[in-house]
């Protein structure tokens, strides 16, 4: 029993510790932010404090569905005259999802205005996929793989 004590009180300093080590994300709770990893938690926050600062510049409310989706569709207009790529809305609309949990899974979020401009900054500004390594740098890995005797792996 004395042993199942001490178990437990040093399960629960561990836990404190991690609590106080975590990213804060407003108004969740430790467990449902630990429901993503930290860097997701990075992203997040930081696509919603960009998001919360352009409103606050901007005197946008974003309170209501419809002044949020308003508020969405403004920003994502100067996002892409900034020269951000399509992702960039994407993540914002996770991010809220994810901080705004009322909201739901950022495909059943009612907000069809941002839906829409998201729709079209995708089309006005595709996606690209990053360039393969050329053979010669393939081929380069591969030769110093093996001098440090890593045949499986080269």
């Amino acid at each position: 029993v004395v042993r199942g004590r001490r178990l437990k009180a040093r399960r629960a300093t561990r836990r404190q510790r991690r609590v106080v080590d975590s990213v804060d994300l407003p108004g969740l709770s430790f467990l449902e932010s630990a429901s993503v990893s930290e860097a997701t938690k990075v992203s997040h926050a930081a696509a919603v404090q960009a998001f919360y600062l352009f409103c606050t510049h901007n005197n946008l409310k974003h309170q209501m569905i419809n002044e949020l989706d308003s508020a969405l569709v403004e920003f994502m207009n100067a996002c892409f005259l900034d020269g951000d790529g399509g992702f960039v809305g994407s993540r914002l609309i996770a991010a809220l999802s994810f901080v705004r949990p009322e909201l739901g899974r950022p495909r059943d979020i009612q907000i069809s205005r941002a839906k829409q401009a998201l729709r079209g900054w995708k089309r006005l500004a595709p996606g690209f996929s990053r360039l393969p390594l050329p053979w010669e740098v393939v081929c380069g890995l591969a030769m110093l793989m093996l001098s440090e005797g890593l045949w499986v792996e080269a």
